[in-house]
C-alpha cells in the first residue's frame, strides 16, 4: 500500500476498475444502513484490504459527523482515500446506480399499475410494515441521541415544534443551538494527529481543491436554478432534496422524516399514502433508502425527476465530504460540531415520533393492518432481515387483503 501527496492511499493491484465494481457489487446486494456498513467493511478491510481496521474506523466516525447517508458517505470516503475526489466520486455514483435503476423501474410499474386491486392489497400490506419500520428505527436510534436528560429535554421541545406545526428549518436550527449549548463542559481535546497514511490529509486543502469544489457548488446551484427551464417545479425540488440531504445527520431514517415534512406536509407534492409507498418500494431495493427521493422525482417529473431528485439529494453532502476529507481529524474532534449534531439527533427522534404518528394514522385502517405493523416490529426487534418481512407481507397482503 501506499500514500501519495495529496492524501490519496492506493494499493499498487487496485485499479479504478476494480474499485468501482466492488462497490458496485455491494449496492446491488446490501440492505439495512448497518448491514451496508458492515458489508463495506468486511469487503474493504478483511477481503481486499484495502484499509486497516484502523483506518475504515476513521472514515466511519468521520461520515458520523457529516450529513447525508452514513454507508454512502463511508464508501465515499474509502474512494477519496484511494483515489482523491475521482474515487469519491466514483465509488458513490457505482454504489447507488443499482438501487437508482431497481428504483426507478419498480417507480414507474407503480403509477402504472396502482388502481389494480391486488397492486393495491401489496401496498396496504407494505404501508403498515412501513409504520413498523419507522417505530424499530426510533428505538434504534435512541440510546444513542437521548443519552441523558438534556437530549430528552431537547426532543420533548423538538416534538412540541413539530406538532405544532413549526417550520423544521427553526425546530432544527434551535435544537442545534440546544445541543451546543446544553452540552456538559469537557476540555476539549487536543487534535488527533493525521492518520499513518495520511500524508498531507491534516492540512487544510489547496486553493486549486478548494477552487474546484467551490465552482462545483456553483455549477450546482446553477443547475438547479436553470431547471425551471425543464419544468417549473424542478428549482423547488431540487432545493428541498438539496435541503433534506444537508440537515439529516444520524442515518437513513432521518432524511425520510425531513422527506416527509417536505414532500407531504409543506408541498403536498405526494399524499401520505404514495410517500408510504415510496418508502416501501425503498425498503424492497437494495442500497440506502433515501433512494425514496427517485420516487418522489419520479412521481413529480417521469424519468428526468426521478435523475434530478436522486442528484440532488446525493451531490451537496458529496461535496461537503470531499471539501472535509483532507481535514477529517480535525472535523471529527470539533466538539461543537459534536454537540450541534447531539442536538440534532435529539430533535429527529421527535420527528420520526411526527412522521409514525403520520404513517400509523394513513396505513393502519383495520386489525389486519394493525396486526402487520406490529408483526414487522417485532421480527425487527429479532434483527429479522427486513427483505424477508417485506416478502412476507407481500404474501400475506397479496392474499387476505384484497
Amino acid at each position: 500500500m501506499t500514500v501519495e501527496a495529496g492524501g490519496k492511499m492506493r494499493h499498487e493491484s487496485v485499479t479504478r476498475g476494480k474499485m468501482v465494481w466492488a462497490f458496485f457489487r455491494i449496492g446491488l446486494t446490501a440492505y439495512g444502513g448497518p448491514a451496508i456498513v458492515a458489508q463495506i467493511r468486511r469487503m474493504a478491510v478483511l477481503k481486499k484490504r484495502w484499509l486497516s481496521e484502523e483506518e475504515f474506523q476513521e472514515s466511519l466516525a468521520f461520515c458520523q459527523t457529516l450529513p447525508g447517508p452514513i454507508a454512502v458517505q463511508t464508501a465515499a470516503h474509502i474512494g477519496w482515500r484511494m483515489y482523491g475526489g475521482l474515487g469519491a466520486a466514483l465509488v458513490e455514483v457505482f454504489y447507488i446506480l443499482p438501487t437508482f435503476v431497481l428504483m426507478l423501474g419498480l417507480s414507474a410499474a407503480y403509477f402504472r399499475f396502482e388502481h389494480l386491486s391486488l397492486v393495491g392489497a401489496v401496498f396496504k400490506g407494505l404501508g403498515a410494515v412501513v409504520v413498523g419500520i419507522v417505530a424499530d428505527s426510533i428505538l434504534s436510534m435512541t440510546p444513542s441521541a437521548l443519552k441523558d436528560w438534556r437530549g430528552v429535554l431537547i426532543a420533548a421541545a423538538a416534538a412540541a415544534g413539530f406538532f405544532g406545526h413549526v417550520n423544521v428549518l427553526i425546530v432544527l436550527a434551535g435544537a442545534a443551538v440546544a445541543g451546543f449549548l446544553l452540552a456538559p463542559r469537557a476540555p476539549a481535546p487536543a487534535t488527533p494527529d493525521a492518520p499513518r497514511d495520511s500524508g498531507r490529509r491534516g492540512s487544510p486543502p489547496g486553493w486549486k481543491t478548494t477552487a474546484t469544489l467551490v465552482s462545483l457548488a456553483l455549477a450546482f446551484v446553477a443547475f438547479v436554478a436553470l431547471s425551471r427551464f425543464a419544468s417549473p417545479i424542478y428549482p423547488a425540488l431540487g432545493a428541498v432534496m438539496a435541503k433534506i440531504n444537508l440537515l439529516s445527520f444520524g442515518g437513513g431514517y432521518t432524511a425520510i422524516a425531513l422527506m416527509y415534512n417536505q414532500v407531504v406536509t409543506a408541498h403536498p407534492w405526494l399524499t401520505a399514502k404514495e410517500f408510504i409507498d415510496g418508502v416501501a418500494l425503498g425498503q424492497i431495493t437494495p442500497g440506502p433508502v433515501t433512494i425514496t427521493a427517485t420516487f418522489i422525482g419520479y412521481r413529480l417529473g417521469g424519468l428526468v425527476g426521478a435523475v434530478f431528485a436522486t442528484l440532488c439529494v446525493y451531490i451537496p453532502s458529496a461535496l461537503l465530504l470531499v471539501l472535509l476529507a483532507p481535514q477529517f481529524a480535525r472535523v471529527r474532534s470539533l466538539t461543537a460540531v459534536q454537540r450541534a449534531v447531539r442536538g440534532l439527533l435529539a430533535a429527529f427522534i421527535a420527528m420520526l415520533l411526527f412522521v409514525l404518528r403520520q404513517v400509523a394514522t394513513a396505513s393502519l385502517h383495520d386489525f389486519a393492518t394493525l396486526t402487520i405493523a406490529l408483526a414487522a416490529f417485532a421480527a425487527l426487534r429479532l434483527k429479522v432481515d427486513p427483505v424477508w418481512i417485506i416478502l412476507a407481507a407481500v404474501v400475506f397482503s397479496g392474499m387476505f387483503l384484497r
